[in-house]
């Protein structure tokens, strides 16, 4: 009798384990080659278990530019930090440790202020931007890097009777930093999040996130050892500035294309607005990497757009006011039936509507979304897409005059499609659930409408 067992270990390579009459035999699949042992000690300290198969796709590729663009922000950190220590003044005989101290101080000061004001304001934007709000860091940073290099200039303009910059530069320069953190620390544990959780097999965000602060302290490491042996050999202002400019742009070039090579297969308000678009047009939905092409770093999430053609449609925003605030004046209870069984209600800016408030003016409408008591994912992305018809409406008939008629017509249009929408992106893995349209807490929920209806009121929840 003879048992063959199989196993897999953590880098994917089989091993075979043969019994034959008591007999063991054990030999690894190496798939026609054997790793080198230096290459599997790299693997095993480097990367996360089970790689590839704990990572999505795109990992090595963002893994690849971002260490790059790593080693070109460590270069430019010892610039700026030469010239922050000038500024100091290191070198400068009428200069005194007090001095730098209550700068130190300053500087700190202005860093924890616009850490507490930027983690309030931007702080539930992070996930669901996480893009935008990746590559924004980078560039805070850059400009940090830049405003702490050009010290010694406001220094040396300051000994010539000009008004000294210098502390307010570097004010600007220790809250840029400080926003930079902010922004990175929540974009980066979204694109970790990413990383971990591939289609097929489990990734582990903790090995994900200590394996990439390891790479990360090691190009810290050698970034800094190979800028000894540069820096010393830049002293002219012209050196430095023309180093400068070449490693913050290659620094910020190799971070877009990092960031722009991502396939996030969460939902915000620009992908879900690329995934409607096209499936309204060919009845499929694209997959995440298809997304990626179409998608922008940069762009106003609230713009409703038909990818197709380029039109904008118009504009809508989440609980970012009061139904109250948007109503100009009483309607019927028909908007409030139409919306009895949504966790939502989507109405037009008071701007889109005349006097009346029956009557809709024309042009690209600006909506709202008011969500009500125990929405969810779902109702985020059916009350988009509601808004997204809404502006194709209009933009196909402009001379639509009665906004409460179009609400229904494109409510109708969206409940009719949604079905099959919601079916082909679990088909093409996108993650629905996770939820990510509304990037701030609702200023006002609507928890009950009173309609008086025969002189009996219904409460509609």
């Amino acid at each position: 009798m003879s048992i063959r067992i199989v196993e897999r270990d953590d880098v994917g390579r089989l091993h075979y384990i043969d019994i034959v009459n008591d007999e063991i035999t054990v030999r690894a699949d190496t798939g026609g080659s054997k790793p080198l042992p230096f290459a599997e000690t790299l693997s095993k300290v480097f990367l996360p278990a089970g790689y590839p198969d704990s990572v999505t796709p795109d990992y090595f590729r963002y893994q690849v530019l971002n260490a790059l663009q790593a080693f070109c922000s460590s270069l430019a950190s010892l610039l700026s930090s030469r010239a922050v220590l000038e500024g100091f003044g290191v070198g400068d005989p009428s200069a005194s440790a007090t001095n730098a101290l209550l700068l130190t101080v300053v500087l700190d000061f202005f860093s924890r202020m616009t850490t507490i004001v930027s983690a309030s304001l931007i702080g539930t934007s992070l996930i669901p931007e996480s893009k935008t709000y990746r590559f924004l860091a980078d560039i805070l940073n850059d400009g940090a890097i830049v405003l702490e290099t050009l010290t010694p200039v406001f220094v040396a303009a300051s000994k010539h009777g000009l008004p000294s910059l210098r502390v307010p530069t570097l004010c600007l320069s220790a809250s840029l930093r400080s926003l930079c953190g902010v922004a990175a620390g929540g974009s980066k544990a979204a694109i970790g999040l990413h990383f971990a959780t591939p289609v097929n097999g489990k990734g582990d965000l903790g090995d994900l996130s200590a394996k990439d602060a390891s790479k990360e302290t090691v190009l810290a490491l050698l970034g800094m050892l190979i800028g000894t042996l540069i820096v010393p050999r830049i002293t002219t202002p012209t050196s430095t500035y023309t180093m400068l400019v070449v490693l913050v742009s290659l620094h910020l070039v190799l971070n877009y294309y990092g960031v722009r090579g991502l396939s996030l297969r969460t939902l915000n308000r620009q992908r879900a607005n690329i995934l409607w678009s096209t499936f309204r047009e060919t009845k499929d939905v694209l997959s995440p990497t298809e997304v990626t092409k179409h998608e922008h770093i940069f762009a106003n999430s609230s713009i409703l757009k038909d990818v197709t053609t380029g039109q904008e449609l118009g504009s809508c925003t989440f609980a970012s006011e009061g139904l109250g605030s948007i109503f100009a004046t009483g309607h019927g209870v028909l908007l409030f039936d139409v919306f009895k069984t949504e966790q939502y209600l989507l109405w037009f800016h008071r701007t889109c509507i005349d006097s009346s408030g029956k009557k809709l003016m024309g042009g690209a409408p600006r909506m709202h979304i008011v969500l009500k008591k125990g929405h969810g994912a779902l109702d985020h992305l059916k009350a988009w897409v509601h808004a997204y018809e809404v502006g194709k409406l209009l933009a196909e008939y402009p001379k639509t005059e009665d906004p409460t008629m179009a609400l229904c017509v494109s409510y109708a249009s969206a409940v009719e499609h949604l079905p099959l929408f919601l079916k082909e992106l679990a088909e093409k893995t996108w993650m629905v659930e996770e939820g990510g349209l509304v990037t701030t807490l609702p200023r006002k929920l609507l928890v009950e409408v009173d309609v008086v209806s025969g002189g009996e009121p219904r409460k509609d929840q």
